[in-house]
């Protein structure tokens, strides 16, 4: 029986089979806009949907302007799928965001006018902004993986999957995103350092010095490597966020870590996140020997920038403190 079908571009066909197509041409139109709907929802990440936002919003200059400015600090999630992206997610972004509090209660504004633009689209279900938590940015009382937690996941290495990144995270203090941007040609062979980071001026292209802790580790992701991923996925292709996070959560489990569920329902999250392993970092050079110029360093802390113009960071002065660690 003729009949018609349309393809991912929109494209009418006439087809015999009847079961899998539309009876009429008619029936054929009217299901377009249901499927320029689904094509769309699939391509759309975060910035894209900023994008797709911004002029249909009726505000002044002034008001999108700091739209501009907040959206800025959701860089990490830029090229995620809008329906992937979690409360976790946003809410690192905003507590990694350096600025003060207006620019973070923007942040939250602006995700909750884009869920508000995305639900009636059928690109989202559930309005995530209104459970953002507007703090104190890094200095807010954030959950550091706990010692037994850490030597767990160090046992493991070797027999859980991806322990080992789990445990380079606690040792490098780099944010999830920075982890994985972390290419074999930017680190340091000779000076056993990385040099990455983003985010902010403080934490941009800053030098960490690899712990002895995970220096064999290291030695073996970046070994056979001159250029590429060093945090990848098993085929050395480079590896998303969800993909990380996910991984994360499995170690854990793995390794007899619980991490309850915690906030409101429909917007709950980990007590343990992978940004908690660079909270956990700043927690081990809490206890080890230096200075105060030189943990910011590593960190690529927000606060107290200026203390880095002062005199130049040597790679010793850097290492003594991840020695120690």
């Amino acid at each position: 029986m003729l009949g018609y079908m349309t393809d991912e571009n929109g494209k009418i066909h006439k087809t015999t089979r009847s079961k899998s197509g539309f009876k009429t041409k008619k029936e054929a139109l009217e299901y377009l806009p249901q499927l320029t709907s689904k094509a769309r929802k699939k391509m759309l990440n975060w910035a894209a949907m900023y994008d797709a936002w911004k002029p249909t919003h009726r505000a002044g200059k002034s008001t999108m302007d700091c739209y501009a400015a907040a959206e800025k600090y959701f860089r990490p999630i830029w090229p995620m799928a809008f329906d992937q992206i979690d409360i976790d997610d946003l809410q690192e972004c905003i507590d990694d965001c350096p600025k003060g509090k207006r620019t973070r209660e923007n942040m939250k504004a602006l995700a909750g006018l884009l869920y508000k633009y995305a639900i009636p689209r059928h690109m989202a279900s559930l309005n995530l902004g209104q459970y953002l938590i507007v703090g104190g940015g890094e200095t807010a009382d954030r959950a550091a993986l706990p010692d037994d937690a850490v030597e767990a996941i160090r046992t493991a290495v070797g027999s859980v999957p991806f322990a080992d990144y789990v445990l380079c995270q606690c040792y490098l203090g780099f944010r999830p995103s920075e982890l994985l941007a972390l290419d074999a040609k930017n680190y340091n062979r000779q000076e056993r350092a990385f040099v990455g980071g983003s985010k902010t001026d403080a934490g941009r292209d800053r030098v960490v010095t690899v712990s002895p802790r995970i220096q064999p580790i290291v030695d073996r992701l970046v070994q056979d490597k001159t250029s590429g991923p060093v945090f990848c996925g098993p085929d050395s292709s480079p590896m998303s966020l969800v993909q990380y996070r996910d991984e994360f959560y499995r170690v854990l489990d793995a390794c007899g870590v619980e991490n309850p569920m915690e906030g409101p329902e429909g917007a709950q999250r980990h007590r343990y996140t992978p940004h908690s392993c660079r909270h956990t970092f700043a927690t081990l050079m809490k206890r080890a020997p230096g200075a105060d110029k030189d943990k910011l360093e590593l960190i690529g802390h927000t606060s107290n920038e200026m203390l880095r113009h002062y005199q130049d960071v040597s790679f010793e002065d850097l290492r003594k403190i991840t020695d120690a660690l």
